[in-house]
């Protein structure tokens, strides 16, 4: 019996659960546990928000560590680069992004199904979980983000089913941004690229709350930015939980 026991404590894992729940903290679940115990490891509270809970990986903190020192390189090059160029407006909106970018935390975060009952009850989206995991639930949000190259930062209230675009109306676009294109990222963290040209404007796009706009720098003609550093920008961006990623710019 104690040699069994000592074995199911070996194999045990430990997940941190956090956010709207009624039993916060670090939860010791068996060996090959899954996403679904995790998430039912604590009820929800009735303000929580699964559609934005976030699942932190221990196993991806390096690789999106290596993104954002990526990215701080890049925009620290693009900056140079601007300034040798005698483009000063560039290089204070590539330093504005550098310094909003920086305190970002690398959360290891990766986009999965986090409903207690629908994970369960769904195999391919019931993973594993490992020793140091993280589930975040946090409180439904009433509001949406305009970030990247725009005049100002905005946090706007969200409007039922109006498209993502429509919301540069009120937050306005920097005249060094792309006028093609803006990503949108959900509270879980799924980014689409949205055209916003009469050559590849597509279909409208609601928003759930939280999500985020992010509309990126020019990306053609002159002083223009790589494509890559807009997609990795992008894709840090998704990275920021709910709750997590504060404005700072």
């Amino acid at each position: 019996m104690t040699a069994g026991l000592s074995t199911l404590a070996a194999h045990a894992v430990d997940v941190q659960i956090s956010g709207a729940v009624t039993l916060p903290g670090i939860k010791q679940l068996a060996g090959h546990a899954r996403l679904s115990d995790a998430a039912l490891a604590s009820p929800l509270r009735e303000d929580a928000y699964p559609l934005g809970a976030s699942w932190q990986r221990t196993s991806l903190r390096v690789e999106q560590s290596r993104l954002k020192a990526g990215l701080m390189f890049e925009l620290d090059s693009a900056q140079r680069q601007s300034q040798r160029d005698h483009f000063p407006a560039l290089a204070d909106t590539i330093a504005s992004l550098r310094d909003w970018l920086a305190p970002m935390p690398v959360t290891g975060r990766q986009v999965a199904l986090l409903d207690p009952r629908s994970v369960e009850v769904n195999a391919a989206e019931n993973w594993p979980v490992a020793d140091g995991d993280a589930v975040h639930y946090p409180r439904r949000p009433s509001t949406i983000r305009v970030v990247g190259a725009v005049v100002r930062t905005c946090t706007l209230p969200l409007i039922t089913l109006q498209d993502a675009r429509n919301y540069l109306d009120t937050c306005k676009p920097s005249p060094l941004a792309d006028g093609d294109w803006i990503f949108v990222i959900q509270p879980d963290g799924r980014i689409a690229r949205q055209g916003m040209g009469l050559w590849n404007r597509g279909l409208a796009m609601p928003l759930a709350p939280g999500a985020v706009i992010f509309v990126p720098l020019r990306e053609t003609g002159r002083h223009a930015v790589s494509p890559d550093l807009n997609r990795e920008l992008a894709a840090f961006l998704a990275t920021q939980p709910i709750g997590v990623e504060e404005d700072s710019r």
